[in-house]
Order: C-alpha cells, then sequence, then structure tokens
C-alpha cells in the first residue's frame, strides 16, 4: 500500500468544470498512448469510478443513513467552508464502512468510468437538478455543489499525471 499523504501528486486545482473536462481529455489521451502515470493506490479506472458514483450520488440521491450526528457537526463546523469553496480534500482519508459504497470497483473499466464522470459534467451542465442536502455538510447551493465536486476531484486526479509532470 502506498501512503497516499505522501505520494507524489499534481499540483491541481479546478477551478471550473470547463477545466475539469480538459484535463479529462489530457489524461484520455495519455492513458490511450501508454503514457499515463497514476501514484496513489487505485488504478485510473478506479478514481474515475470512485469519482463517478460520488457526483451521481449527489445528482440521484445517496442511501439511506448517513454520518453519525457528531461527524456532521464536526464536518460542518470544520471542513465545510473548505470544502464548498472548491479546496481539495486531505490525502489519504479512508473511506468509512458506512459509505462503503463509494469505494471503487476492483474491475472498474477506464473507458467506461471516465464515460460516466463526463455524463455527471453533463448532467451539471444542463442544469439537471441535484441532491440539496449534503449528507456530510447539509446544506448547499448549487454553486457550492459544484465546487465541492471540483475540489474532489482535484484530490484524486492529482494521483494522475498524462504529461510527466509533478
Amino acid at each position: 500500500m502506498i501512503n497516499t499523504k505522501k505520494a507524489d501528486r499534481r499540483d491541481i486545482v479546478y477551478h471550473s468544470l470547463d477545466e475539469l473536462s480538459a484535463d479529462l481529455e489530457r489524461i484520455e489521451s495519455a492513458h490511450g498512448s501508454g503514457a499515463l502515470v497514476h501514484t496513489g493506490n487505485w488504478t485510473p479506472a478506479q478514481i474515475f469510478d470512485h469519482i463517478a458514483s460520488f457526483w451521481e450520488h449527489t445528482l440521484d440521491g445517496f442511501p439511506p443513513g448517513g454520518p453519525p450526528l457528531l461527524v456532521r457537526i464536526m464536518a460542518q463546523m470544520f471542513f465545510k467552508k473548505k470544502a464548498v469553496a472548491g479546496a481539495p480534500p486531505p490525502a489519504g482519508f479512508p473511506i468509512p464502512k458506512k459509505v462503503a459504497f463509494l469505494q471503487p470497483d476492483p474491475q472498474a473499466n477506464f473507458s467506461e468510468t471516465i464515460a460516466r464522470l463526463r455524463a455527471c459534467i453533463d448532467r451539471t451542465n444542463r442544469g439537471d437538478a441535484f441532491v440539496d442536502r449534503s449528507p456530510l455538510f447539509g446544506k448547499v447551493t448549487r454553486d457550492q455543489w459544484i465546487r465541492l465536486h471540483l475540489g474532489h476531484c482535484s484530490l484524486h486526479l492529482s494521483f494522475l499525471n498524462p504529461g510527466g509532470e509533478s
């Protein structure tokens, strides 16, 4: 297992869905040419599977349940402001068992999972409805919701290097 808190990563922060989409093009091109490097514990397909799954749940709804009340209070007090501003979450945070549905599929397929992520971006650009109450952060606006996704993508896609730069 790689310590993802210390793994080599790109310094990347997305400020718009267009920036994210452009980087997906670079990543896909590098993957196709065999030049894509990943530095974490997940394959590129697993990264896209995780990101797409989270995004799909924020569009279509989360399973019943959610984080315990104390965790929600702590997240809203200490992390919500940065998260909804688009700051990437910290690396190396394990997915709790309670949200195991966000674990990536070990057999994830690159083409299928990047297509799912692009479909989420397309739905967002179309203005599709979204779940405006995060199970962790509570009520969010559409802009906050988009920035939360951009930050989440910034974290995970920082482990993918399409051009050899860090």
